[in-house]
């Protein structure tokens, strides 16, 4: 089974393009954990929209089991990213949505490649499920305030035929 965890500026950001159930072409479960649907109920008034994820069975709610790893790895990351990587973890999880370039970092030191929403982006370019990866990822700076940088992009783009 291909699962995965994401962190919450990807669920907002892949939920804006209205494309979260696309991620179906790359995995069989992605789960949610309990920080993460705090953070994007709180500060984006979402919670209606995670109950539509939840009903396709592609997104499943979880929480971290060793709170203790939650906590260490806060002390370089916030409580959203940090609870994603414990459940990567816990979850065996070979791939975790993320974006933050620390948490990033932190993922693949555990052995944990992280995929961020540009690289997705890239895929479904690639696969014919959208027109124009970046095209969308300026929509999302200019809306979100998303925060990627052009080399970020750049690698994203060259890594198109990598699965993800």
């Amino acid at each position: 089974m291909r699962h995965t965890v994401i962190d919450s500026s990807s669920l907002r950001a892949i939920v804006h393009l209205d494309l979260a159930t696309k991620l179906s072409l790359f995995f069989d479960v992605v789960h949610v954990p309990r920080q993460v649907q705090t953070e994007v109920n709180k500060k984006h008034k979402f919670r209606h929209q995670l109950n539509k994820l939840y009903g396709t069975g592609l997104f499943q709610r979880c929480s971290a089991g060793n709170p203790t790893n939650v906590r260490l790895l806060m002390t370089e990351l916030d409580e959203g990213e940090a609870e994603s990587i414990t459940q990567a973890q816990e979850k065996r999880a070979d791939r975790v949505i993320l974006d933050e370039k620390k948490a990033r970092s932190v993922a693949s030191n555990m052995s944990i490649q992280p995929v961020g929403v540009a690289r997705i982006l890239f895929r479904l370019q690639r696969d014919g499920q959208i027109e124009d990866a970046r095209k969308l990822i300026n929509r999302l700076k200019r809306e979100l305030k998303f925060r990627i940088s052009e080399d970020v992009i750049e690698e994203a783009s060259l890594k198109i035929e990598e699965p993800i």
